[in-house]
């Protein structure tokens, strides 16, 4: 489901990615309500697979400034080729990249965009409430989930993201490299590394949240997420603020030898405490 935007920039990009899994898409509603005015941003949905479900479609009509991209992949799931996608196709000024399946208020968009406005460099995160593990159905009740909902982890970098779109192609987007695939990824962590080695202003919203409803979280990939902060560790320390593999495939280049070595490092350690 692919549809050819109009030639105008927009203020704000909202880019969601998605792999055929998304339970709900509660965040769609709730973005054709923004007090943002709607010819001042635009949304993309972009599905690594090559279909798109019914529900996103009827939610989507009629919506001038909301698109849906199809990357027609196979295999394993790799979010990074969706995200980088959504960069390149983003005719916004400023990019804002939450988990797709959580609820904000109706002034989120017009918040963000007066804080970029304000600040060129600004990398601003938003923190992730999450509700609580429950017995009963799913509830996307908005002011449900902002009375139940908690800070679980205080540095979510993934949970959602805003800043220039320049920026992230300084960068050269997302990491791409075959580590970084699977259903579990520090991508948010990494992006963060990476933009703070470039001197990017780091902001923590203090009154904007995001609200998650409670899902189960795979365990199977853990061990994938071990070796991507193995990698991410060593971007820090060498002050690297590019991907191996990214938008501009010009950039790539192969892992360096020494971090090779600990990748091979931790991998022994991971496969001798399995049974």
């Amino acid at each position: 489901m692919n549809t050819q935007p109009a030639a105008q920039k927009v203020k704000i990009t909202v880019i969601m990615v998605d792999g055929s899994f998304r339970p709900h898409f509660a965040l769609i509603d709730l973005l054709k309500s923004q007090t943002l005015a709607a010819e001042d941003y635009e949304v993309l949905w972009i599905e690594y697979y090559d279909e798109i479900k019914q529900e996103l479609i009827d939610k989507m009509h009629g919506q001038r400034n909301f698109r849906a991209i199809t990357l027609k992949k196979s295999g394993t799931y790799h979010s990074s080729y969706c995200f980088n996608r959504g960069i390149t196709e983003a005719r916004g000024e400023v990019l804002v990249i939450p988990d797709a399946d959580v609820l904000v208020e109706a002034d989120f968009l017009e918040t963000a965009w007066g804080e970029h406005r304000a600040h060129d460099q600004l990398a601003m995160y938003v923190f992730r409430m999450d509700e609580p593990k429950r017995e009963s159905s799913l509830c996307l009740d908005l002011n449900y989930l902002k009375r139940v909902c908690v800070l679980t982890n205080p540095q979510n970098y993934g949970g959602c993201l805003t800043i220039r779109k320049k920026w992230l192609m300084k960068v050269n987007g997302y990491e791409q490299h075959d580590m970084f695939g699977g259903g579990a990824h520090a991508n948010g962590r990494d992006v963060y590394t990476r933009l703070k080695n470039m001197g990017m202003y780091v902001k923590w919203h203090p009154q904007l949240r995001l609200y998650h409803p409670w899902h189960p979280h795979p365990q199977r990939f853990q061990d994938g997420y071990v070796l991507q902060n193995v990698l991410i560790d060593h971007r820090a320390a060498c002050l690297d603020m590019l991907p191996y593999n990214g938008i501009d495939p010009a950039f790539d280049r192969d892992l360096p030898q020494s971090l090779q070595v600990k990748l091979d490092a931790e991998r022994s350690r991971i496969l001798s405490r399995r049974p």
